[in-house]
């Protein structure tokens, strides 16, 4: 009987309720993996967390790298050591590793390398959808997609064996709906590796990819890739899943995600159909693939975003010279909503409406509009967010000066937003000061400024600092130090340490000593640097009119640097302590209800109930910063003196 106080490392036949995220953790354990690292992205972010709380215990060693090409990069040598190994990403997280994840296939990993990927159709929580399959085609990597729980769990073991097999990275794709959707999950053994921990620099071809050496790792990297080919002919992670009990009406081929969703879709129906459910998406099984279509009519692909199994399979059936086969895709059909297949995600209720209109069936979803309008709810910034009032100086100084703002990925990024509308162009992390470097050559009058936040500046954005200060762009940036990885979930990073109050850190993070911002700019040139608390307004403001006069003056970068940790962290763990500051709440004897804190302000706790502003009790976190922004010389806002929180 397992002692541990983690139920993830519970003893072979245990039977636990995951998330996909959980699972993949527990397949690590069970596959042997030694060594992990990423850094946090959702919808992978959990998988991270997880590690960091069982590190110790489990005998992995895990760390939260400064960005996923160094993650990447650490994880793909210590495999080429002898040690399993296992890193993982969001979608974008992928571009930032690109450059590395391209050369993998061509070395020899003999410790075994696994790369987590998650992708995010939809978005919920990306910038943009793309379609992380052709990285795996363009780098020779096989790609496994899971469909539930179970499976993202075995597929981390499957995965891993054949690996360290082979000596070739793998990779499983899953989705924001594998990540986080949950299952019952059956624990297997764990495993140990054999394997001899030695660093062999002419094993197989080398690792250095040059003009004269590349032409025999490219050749290993294809014969590598036949070898997964084949093993999905063979029937590796296939399977076909009869629907219904009559006759199939029509032939299916999906994966992942949305085969659970098609299985719902069809029940719904109450139609009879056959699923070839497609573990292995890359490369793929075409022999099975053509034999499962020559049995149906009618065959529909159904996939989240691109035509990624269908353009294969349209190839393969082309190269085989077979015809005939009428083979239903995104882009082979014609009825109305064939543009919104290569968008979003494929859930329950689409599919319905989707296969009824191809099965020429009713749909019985009965769509009922409600009455009542219910309002949108945009993305915003959590009560008492040190970013709000950064956004307000910002705002004013810019306006002032007819200039206007760059962003950056991160919590942020939501000051593009109303009423800020602060970041008018965003690419990428760490894509602030170089879009802005770029305009200042296009609008040399213009004052332009850029915001970052401290786990991006580390991620990405010192080499168009460094870029800025070398080349003498005239700019100012914002550094949105809240001392954590907010966004993601409250990971550290380099500038964490102890200054994240309250912080969920664990193991070697709970003492880590921080990094200095402001030593590191001093140090690449950075000669305007000024650090202002966050919820003082009138000294960002200040702050920011000394950078941009700085700026002007000395036709370079200037770096205000605004400081107050991430108000949920630390608000989390006051309320927690009972040490959170009385909420506030508005003398109506006082107020003349122009309501600038509510429009012009927009902190989540300010709401309008009878035409009158008010303060949500439950949402203010006491901060105060709402006071600064009345235009009152007697402010109406006060703090609650006799107040008991909850």
């Amino acid at each position: 009987m397992s002692k541990s106080k983690f139920p993830i490392l519970g003893d072979a036949g245990t039977e636990e309720i995951l998330i996909g995220n959980e699972a993949f953790v527990r397949g690590m354990y069970e596959a042997g993996v030694e060594v992990a690292a990423a850094y946090p992205g959702s919808p992978t972010s959990e998988i991270g967390v997880t590690l960091s709380a069982i590190s110790e215990e489990s005998g992995i060693y895990f760390e939260f790298s400064t960005n996923e090409k160094v993650a990447l990069e650490l994880a793909a040598s210590a495999s080429i050591g002898g040690v399993p190994a296992c890193t993982f990403m969001k979608s974008v997280g992928l571009n930032v590793a690109s450059d590395s994840f391209v050369q993998l296939s061509k070395f020899t990993l003999k410790g075994g390398l696994v790369i987590i990927l998650g992708d995010d159709p939809g978005p919920h929580s990306s910038q943009n959808e793309q379609d992380n399959r052709y990285y795996a085609r363009l780098a020779k990597v096989p790609l496994l997609e899971p469909s539930n729980s179970q499976e993202a769990k075995d597929m981390i073991v499957f995965a891993m064996e054949l690996s360290q097999k082979w000596k070739m990275p793998v990779v499983i794709r899953s989705t924001t709906r594998i990540c986080h959707g949950t299952g019952m999950v059956k624990f297997g053994a764990k495993k140990s590796s054999i394997i001899e921990k030695k660093f062999e620099p002419d094993l197989e071809g080398g690792y250095i990819p040059l003009p004269g050496t590349l032409r025999p790792l490219r050749i290993k990297s294809l014969n590598n890739l036949k070898k997964w080919e084949k093993l999905a002919n063979e029937g590796a992670l296939i399977e076909e899943v009869k629907v219904g009990d009559g006759e199939s009406q029509i032939g299916i081929i999906t994966s992942g995600h949305t085969f659970a969703a098609t299985l719902s879709a069809l029940r719904i129906l109450g139609v009879s159909a056959t699923i070839l459910k497609l573990g292995i998406v890359y490369p793929l099984p075409m022999n099975k693939i053509v034999d499962f279509l020559q049995r149906f009519k009618k065959v529909k692909i159904l996939e989240e975003l691109d035509p990624f199994l269908e353009d294969l399979i349209k190839v393969g059936l082309y190269e085989r010279k077979i015809t005939g086969i009428t083979l239903l895709g995104k882009s082979s059909e014609e009825y109305e909503f064939e543009e919104e297949e290569w968008l979003g995600e494929y859930d329950t209720t689409r599919l319905v409406t989707m296969l009824a209109k191809i099965l020429d069936i009713k749909n019985p979803i009965d769509f009922l509009k409600s009455e009542i309008e219910v309002p949108a709810r945009p993305p915003q910034l959590c009560p008492g967010c040190g970013h709000r009032t950064s956004f307000m100086s910002a705002k004013e100084v810019i306006e002032e000066r007819s200039g206007f703002s760059m962003a950056d990925i991160g919590c942020y990024s939501l000051g593009y937003l109303p009423p800020y509308n602060q970041g008018l162009v965003l690419y990428s992390m760490g894509s602030g000061v170089p879009s802005t470097s770029g305009m200042s050559k296009a609008l040399p009058a213009t004052p332009l400024m850029s915001f970052i936040g401290d786990s991006t500046l580390f991620h990405a954005g010192l080499p168009g600092i460094i870029n800025a200060v070398w080349n003498r762009h005239k700019q100012v940036l914002m550094v949105m130090d809240n001392g954590i990885t907010a966004m993601t979930g409250h990971q550290p990073n380099p500038n964490t340490g102890k200054k994240s109050l309250g912080a969920p850190l664990t193991g070697k993070y709970m003492n880590q000593k921080s990094m200095s911002i402001d030593s590191i700019l001093e140090g690449i040139g950075v000669k305007f640097i000024k650090r202002v608390p966050a919820y003082d307004q009138k000294q960002v403001t200040n702050a920011l009119n000394e950078a941009f006069d700085f700026a002007e003056k000395n036709n370079t970068l200037a770096v205000v640097i605004q400081e107050e940790p991430c108000a949920l962290m630390r608000s989390s763990a006051e309320r927690r302590a009972g040490t959170l500051a009385n909420p506030f709440y508005i003398d109506h004897a006082i107020c003349r209800n122009i309501q600038r804190c509510l429009t012009e302000f927009a902190c989540p706790a300010i709401e309008e109930i009878d035409e009158k502003v008010e303060i949500n009790v439950d949402l203010c976190i006491g901060c105060g910063c709402c006071v600064q922004n009345c235009p009152l010389i007697e402010k109406p806002i006060k703090q609650m003196e006799d107040f008991k929180r909850v």
